[in-house]
């Protein structure tokens, strides 16, 4: 099962990344792997690259998008999918920081289905992944 996460990236980040992915997932990564020590350097480089998600809107934006979905539910503000024909299982949990998607899909459908801006960009940190969601659903 691979593990996404999905970062909104400030307009101005977006605008000087968009061409060079590359670049910006070595930030994001860096992020990710910086101890404890280094978390007040950390917390001031957060907010010059992400946005913050409006946890409510986003919730209730997917809930409306699968609720007529068969094999969708939302427990404990986390969404699954559970596919046994496709087959596909993928939990995705909203932070104000990013969101958790994890799923054993190449193209999960609660990934796919979720583009709601420009600006969201994917990182799979562990399998060295990394994309534009808006060019992932292309």
């Amino acid at each position: 099962m691979r593990t996404f996460y999905v970062f909104k990236i400030r307009k101005e980040m977006t605008i000087l990344t968009k061409e060079t992915p590359y670049n910006l997932f070595r930030m994001i990564e860096h992020l990710y792997y910086l101890d404890e020590y280094n978390m007040d350097v950390s917390f001031k480089v957060y907010n010059d690259i992400f946005d913050i998600f409006n946890r409510d809107y986003v919730n209730k934006r997917i809930i409306s998008l699968f609720k007529n979905n068969r094999y969708y539910s939302y427990e404990e503000d986390k969404h699954i999918i559970y596919n046994k024909y496709k087959p596909e299982t993928t939990y995705l949990k909203v932070y104000r920081s990013h969101i958790i998607l994890k799923s054993d899909s190449i193209k999960p459908t609660l990934l796919v289905n979720y583009l709601m801006s420009d600006n969201l960009f994917v990182c799979d940190f562990k399998n060295k992944d990394y994309f534009w969601l808006n060019e992932f659903v292309r």
